[in-house]
């Protein structure tokens, strides 16, 4: 009995150099699909192979990779729709934050300005509202970015908290 020496493929990574020795390269195989269609389905298939002078597996390919692009469009059309559904959400909280903190502001200069004596109130009011504008404004130009100001507005209150 005579034993048969079994022949080993080249792994993929050295495919260069067994081209480069002469020696025979494994390729990758790809894998055959048989799909079956009606007879209309068919001819409409073949117009479209004919009119694209085109073979059937080219267009079934084609065919094949573009409805998958589009699957996974859908997928990631589907997480950006939660996305954004979740920072509408936050949207609306912040605007409520925002309404409410107004309104406390709103009951807290209405209780002052009918406290005070009728002669200063206005011009007392005028000079709050300049310093305050004014205070804002030296905050935004020591801070250009609007997100630093929040954040170290944040930790000003943690570290007083």
């Amino acid at each position: 009995m005579v034993a048969k020496k079994k022949s080993v493929a080249t792994p993929p990574a050295k495919t260069s150099e067994a081209a480069a020795e002469g020696r025979k390269v494994a390729k990758k195989r790809v894998s055959p699909i048989e799909v079956r269609l009606r007879p209309e389905d068919m001819e409409a298939f073949d117009l479209v192979c004919r009119t694209s002078n085109r073979k059937r597996p080219e267009v079934a390919r084609e065919a094949i990779i573009w409805y998958l692009e589009q699957l996974e469009k859908r997928v990631q059309d589907a997480r950006e729709t939660k996305v954004e559904a979740r920072i509408r959400k936050m949207e609306n909280r912040m605007a409520a934050l925002i309404s409410r903190g107004n309104i406390d502001v709103g009951v807290i200069l209405e209780l002052i300005y009918g406290n005070m004596p009728a002669a200063d109130r206005d011009e007392v009011i005028k000079k709050a509202h300049k310093r305050a504008a004014k205070r804002l404004k030296s905050k935004v130009e020591e801070v250009k970015d609007i997100e630093d100001l929040f954040k170290k507005e944040l930790e000003k209150g943690e570290a007083e908290g």
